[in-house]
This record gives structure tokens, C-alpha cells and sequence, in this order.
């Protein structure tokens, strides 16, 4: 029996082995990223790629600091900043990235950061 082999027994023994699997169309989701129902709506599919279709360049190139960023992105930005009453906001691609950019840019080397084991994975890695 290879490394991973072991790996994987010791895994499916524990109880903590996972697979992916299809999704079911047909079951209502509570536990996904898309908690508005976004995924279902298929005339966004149609008006986003419409508007793309206007810009010479439809996507990201490199990081936002090296090539700058996409017109609709800081559109996206203001517009969530002023219907909050923000000065100002940085949108990013997940919760993941969120955490660790918080983190990176607010704590200080000599700073004291707690968090307790029910902390998300992306806090610790940042720490």
C-alpha cells in the first residue's frame, strides 16, 4: 500500500473522507455561495455578456496593481460604497481572499491577533 493509499484509509476510518459529487437541480440550496439565487437567473447571463461585448478587453489580464482593473469592476465598487455610505471599497473574489487581505493589511508585526478554533482556515493561514 502506497503513502496515499494510507492517507486515504486513514481518511475513510476517521470519517472525514469526502468526495465530490453532481449537484441536484432539483434541491433547494442553503449551504452554497449563491444565497441570492443568482445561478438560476439566466437573463443575467445574457445582459453580463452583452455588456462585455462592449469592452475591448472582457476580463482580467494580471493582478489589478500591475494592469490596473476592468471599468465595470470600479463601477461595482463605487456603487456598493454608496449605497453603504463608504468613502471608499476593494471587492475581491471570495471570502478567502477577504480574510487574508484584512489581515495582511491591518495587523503589524509587534500587534496581538485572537481568534479561537472555530475561525475560518483563511484567518489562520494569515496569520
Amino acid at each position: 500500500m502506497n503513502f496515499y493509499e494510507k492517507e486515504l484509509a486513514a481518511l475513510k476510518r476517521s470519517g472525514r473522507y469526502r468526495e465530490r459529487e453532481i449537484y441536484d437541480e432539483n434541491i433547494v440550496d442553503l449551504a452554497s455561495n449563491d444565497y441570492l439565487g443568482l445561478a438560476y437567473k439566466s437573463d443575467l447571463d445574457h445582459t453580463a455578456f452583452a455588456t462585455l461585448q462592449q469592452y475591448k478587453v472582457h476580463g482580467p489580464k494580471a493582478s489589478m496593481l500591475v494592469n490596473g482593473y476592468h471599468p465595470i469592476h470600479q463601477g461595482f465598487e463605487t456603487a456598493l460604497c454608496e449605497a453603504n455610505g463608504f468613502e471608499a471599497g476593494v471587492v475581491v473574489g471570495s471570502g478567502f481572499s477577504a480574510n487574508i487581505a484584512m489581515i495582511e493589511s491591518l495587523v503589524r508585526r509587534g500587534d496581538a491577533l485572537f481568534m479561537d478554533e472555530k475561525y475560518h482556515a483563511s484567518g489562520v493561514l494569515a496569520a
